[in-house]
């Protein structure tokens, strides 16, 4: 009973210094710019030198002990935060290019995604916990359909096939021990694995390869043979100490002895931070090459080099996206990477760029720019960071950076078009008030993504459930009690305009473009009554023939369950043949 009311007391001290810890957050980010004027910037930097980045990440590493007891409560009352990503079941996707057997479902031609399974015409090969499967469709009905299974001891996140090579993305449950050992990074460091195969023999798969990459994976992308994998990685201490360490609870919980310890424990760790050299905070990566399936040495090096950080200005923190790119056309694959100091990211991805998405919209993660908000409700933005691809050959080279307001609701909610990136985000407050839409177009300009035009206001108090971008054409949908289709025309990119809008009932979650050049949208969605009651949900084909008179062609109600593909565009499979289209989802 003693430890209930001590662990409940604590839990309450804690949450109101979180509070408190927040509040002074937003008052200190008062001091710049609003967001989406002519002298805010996202821009990023590379350090002046050596030196100088390893002071910025100290001082960055001092702030976060600082308020340790707050950010690490969770390590301070001896458990473990796991940053893991969530991956739902999918299904292979289609494409009009292929005729005889579908692909992954993916958001634009020439750039694959990750997915739990592939097929190239010939065998499935399929995902499932840490098994990696193998089946011959010609028996796909009968037990002997699967010809070979590989247990990995890792939790699979992606799979990526392209001609006889696959990628598996594995979620390791322990980082390389060879890893901490080096003391290079911290204990419990999320880390990113990667495994190589040769299925020339679908039977008897050759493993060629194997790589650690630091941090948790936020996403991965395909073009040809390179591999681009982001991740976000903490630079961390590698053996903090904490609170506990200095302090045993007795029977009578005393926050006196709790925070003398805890002063201790900060001490310790600043003195800690202060001894550290650049070359044990930048994060390192691990390589393993196999000769006929025999592992060799294991090669350890730094994923990314110090003129490959850049860090946005203003910014803090110390948390890192890392762009890596995984070129596996050579025997030897070719690692490249560049690092950006930002927290949590959205990945969109075009044949030419890609763009990182960074919202401070999470009340626990400090803003990544001191940007002036109202005192009273503190209004969330948007960080975009732009990488330019070449042809999917070599490092992504950083390009510029912009900032628009207000939060994305996922990938969809980007599309780039002949160098010009479209964003949809919503607005409103930390709580929700003022809640609208609005859609930018920018430009990279002098390494900053500049607007360049922009529609704001829209659907008062209703926010994004959906997006899709095609060519000079964008698509919203908004809901509260009813559900608003958007349509848009891009075509100037100064002067964006709201051409179209259809109200029904209900919203959709995920658009998909069909037809004859994309005159129709098929959606899956949630269906609704006329005060917004959630019904159940349904399908609905759109005619966007006339994007300034949108119609509705059918809906086909699904009534009451669950679909993976509300959420997860891997899991609709629209398979496009002669002269119609098969659409399968799980349900």
């Amino acid at each position: 009973h003693n430890n209930f009311i001590r662990c409940f007391f604590t839990f309450c001290l804690l949450s109101l210094i979180m509070f408190l810890f927040a509040c002074s957050n937003s008052k200190n980010s008062q001091a710049s710019n609003p967001p989406n004027q002519a002298n805010s910037s996202a821009k990023l930097v590379v350090p002046a030198d050596n030196a100088s980045l390893e002071r910025w990440l100290k001082t960055e590493l001092a702030k976060n002990y600082q308020y340790r007891e707050t950010r690490y409560y969770y390590a301070a009352m001896g458990g473990k935060l796991d940053i893991a990503t969530s991956v739902s079941a999918t299904t292979p996707q289609a494409e009009d290019s292929k005729g005889s057997y579908s692909t992954t479902n993916v958001q634009e031609k020439g750039v694959d995604e990750g997915d739990l399974v592939k097929t190239d015409g010939n065998c499935i090969y399929l995902i499932r916990g840490s098994h990696f499967l193998i089946l011959n469709k010609e028996s796909a009905e009968s037990k002997s359909a699967v010809i070979s299974d590989i247990d990995l001891n890792d939790s699979i996140n992606e799979l990526h096939l392209y001609g006889n090579r696959v990628s598996l993305i594995t979620a390791p449950y322990a980082p390389l021990q060879t890893l901490i050992a080096s003391s290079l990074i911290a204990p419990n460091a999320a880390t990113t694995r990667v495994y190589n195969y040769d299925v020339s023999n679908p039977a008897a798969p050759i493993q060629l390869s194997s790589f650690d990459f630091p941090g948790a994976l936020q996403g991965s992308r395909r073009i040809n043979n390179t591999i681009y994998i982001i991740t976000n990685h903490r630079i961390d201490l590698p053996s903090p100490v904490y609170p506990s360490d200095y302090y045993l609870p007795t029977d009578n919980f005393s926050i006196e002895a709790y925070n003398q310890a805890n002063t201790k424990a900060s001490a310790e760790n600043l003195k800690r931070i202060e001894a550290l050299t650049l070359d044990k905070m930048l994060p390192i990566y691990s390589q393993t090459l196999y000769t006929a399936g025999k592992a060799g040495a294991t090669k350890i090096a730094p994923i990314v080099n110090s003129s490959n950080i850049f860090i946005p200005e203003p910014a803090n923190g110390t948390d890192m996206s890392l762009v890596i790119s995984l070129d596996n056309l050579k025997a030897e694959p070719i690692v490249t990477s560049s690092g950006v100091i930002s927290s949590w990211c959205q990945i969109y991805m075009s044949p030419e760029s890609l763009y990182l998405a960074s919202s401070n919209n999470w009340s626990w993660i400090e803003p990544a720019l001191e940007v002036a908000q109202t005192a009273k409700n503190a209004e969330p933005y948007t960080s975009l960071h732009k990488f330019a691809l070449a042809n999917g050959v070599g490092k992504p080279e950083y390009k510029g950076s912009g900032i628009v307001t207000g939060w994305l609701n996922n990938q969809f909610s980007m599309g780039e078009y002949n160098g010009y990136l479209r964003v949809g985000t919503t607005r409103g407050g930390w709580w929700g008030e003022g809640i609208s839409n609005r859609l930018a177009i920018l430009n990279e300009q002098d390494g900053n993504l500049v607007e360049t035009g922009k529609i704001e206001g829209l659907a008062q108090g209703e926010k994004i459930y959906s997006m899709r971008f095609d060519r000079n054409r964008g698509y919203m949908v908004t809901f509260r009690q009813t559900d608003p289709l958007f349509t848009f025309d891009l075509s100037d990119p100064a002067n964006p305009i709201k051409a179209g809008e259809l109200k029904v009932n209900g919203f959709a979650t995920y658009i998909h473009l069909v037809g004859q050049d994309n005159n129709q949208l098929l959606t899956i969605g949630s269906s609704a009554d006329d005060n917004g009651t959630i019904t159940g949900n349904k399908l609905q084909l759109f005619d966007v023939s006339n994007i300034s008179n949108p119609t509705v062609i059918s809906t086909y109600p699904l009534g009451e369950g669950w679909s993976e593909a509300l959420y997860d565009h891997h899991a609709f499979l629209y398979f496009k043949q002669t002269d119609s289209g098969l659409l399968a989802i799980p349900y």
